[in-house]
């Protein structure tokens, strides 16, 4: 039996876990027949939890769905500040020294996080296993993207350099984004350009839904709440989070301009910095429309609420980052739920597009996004129910049974 460790610092057991990519690919791994455990951080993000509470170094565990972890000793911290970068880099020197003690893997899968992560190479490279690089994000391409950081910024050029290394290291490149060959290429990374990285060692696997689990928890786990059993209004809904890189105020200034149409409601469930500015907004303007719920929904809650939608909203700031397309993991619950998507932005190898669900455009402005939104309440009813069955085809292409079928064949190969 073939054994895989699923690096990831971030990931939670499955009572605590909302992003759940690693905890899915695990989940099918083993049905396929792989001994999978998934190496943690034993500090959970956004939480006051630390699966070790003594002096242990790591801790084995096993979660009622047989998912085997190996949770590394990593501190507690409250921001992004200094003492998150310590925790990290304790997650990573303490898994490279403590690595030869766990039962050696044939394959390490490595949830790069550049510079930090590139210590998982020396682990792989220590206990003689494969090395799989999986791109989740382009960093630092994102903060760059975002105006949050210089390109110019030599702390920046040193972590694109950090970043080529450990990419050309890999035995196996798997980008979540369609475009990572773009990224590469765009980089001057490949061995045509004269980089190091072959162009044919660099592939794709995007984030999904498990359409089973979907299916039912939206039977199984309801939600009471008056405006998502009302049948008579046309709901609007976003999740996610409530900040800069997401840009709610442009819907929240799309929805004023819908605010005298009586029977559409926007429902935005979501926290994070810019909630309660947007909160004291709609009060100070007198935005009725548009209902702030749950800052946290438990992802067993999220079909449901979804399940009870006219229209999902992907919402974000226009980044050129979006030219190698997305990853977003709520789209692709968006899509099981069977119902149309409109976004605010514009992006390469966009799924929207592809498969007929929706919008996707960047607006000039809100009255033009409230057009938008507004077209798909005044929409002919039978090509409102072409969408919706169009999203919901769509999204068994991004099943994790099918993605991880995909994974095991791309490390077969290997």
């Amino acid at each position: 039996m073939k054994k895989v460790w699923l690096i990831n610092p971030a990931a939670m057991p499955p009572k605590y876990e909302a992003r759940i990519q690693t905890l899915k690919r695990a989940q099918y791994l083993r049905l396929k027949g792989y001994d999978v455990t998934i190496i943690s951080g034993s500090y959970l993000h956004n939480t006051d939890i630390n699966l070790i509470d003594d002096k242990a170094s790591y801790k084995f565990a096993e979660y009622e769905d047989g998912q085997k972890f190996i949770h590394i000793r990593t501190f507690n911290y409250n921001s992004n500040g200094l003492i998150r970068i310590y925790s990290i880099l304790q997650f990573y020197f303490r898994l490279w020294w403590y690595a030869s003690r766990f039962e050696k893997p044939d394959f390490i899968s490595h949830l790069a996080a550049v510079p930090f992560g590139n210590i998982t190479y020396f682990v792989a490279k220590k206990i003689k296993a494969k090395f799989i690089v999986d791109i989740v994000d382009l960093w630092p391409e994102s903060f760059v993207a975002y105006g949050l950081v210089s390109k110019k910024n030599p702390l920046v050029k040193l972590a694109y350099w950090a970043e080529y290394w450990l990419y050309k290291k890999a035995d196996l490149l798997i980008f979540s984004m369609e475009g990572g060959k773009d990224y590469i290429k765009e980089k001057k990374w490949d061995i045509d350009q004269g980089g190091k990285i072959d162009i044919n060692n660099v592939h794709y696997i995007n984030n999904g839904v498990d359409l089973k689990d979907f299916d039912y928890n939206k039977i199984n786990y309801k939600i009471s709440d008056d405006d998502l059993e009302n049948d008579h209004i046309f709901k609007v809904i976003y999740i996610g989070s409530i900040r800069l890189a997401n840009n709610v105020m442009q819907l929240v200034e799309a929805a004023q301009h819908l605010k005298d149409v009586s029977d559409i409601k926007f429902l935005i469930y979501g926290d994070g910095e810019d909630r309660s500015t947007l909160e004291q907004y709609c009060k100070d303007n007198k935005i009725e429309n548009v209902v702030f719920k749950q800052k946290w929904v438990e992802l067993k809650y999220v079909p449901y609420i979804l399940s009870k939608s006219s229209l999902n909203i992907l919402n974000y700031k226009p980044s050129s980052i979006l030219r190698y397309g997305g990853s977003q993991s709520k789209s692709f619950q968006y899509m099981a739920s069977g119902k149309p998507i409109c976004a605010n932005v514009e992006m390469n190898y966009c799924p929207i597009k592809k498969f007929n669900i929706g919008i996707a455009k960047e607006f000039k402005n809100s009255k033009e996004y409230a057009d938008a939104i507004l077209s798909f309440y005044k929409m002919d009813r039978n090509e409102y129910n072409a969408i919706c069955i169009n999203a919901r085809n769509a999204s068994e292409n991004y099943d994790y049974k099918l993605l991880t079928e995909r994974y095991v064949e791309l490390i077969s190969q290997i």
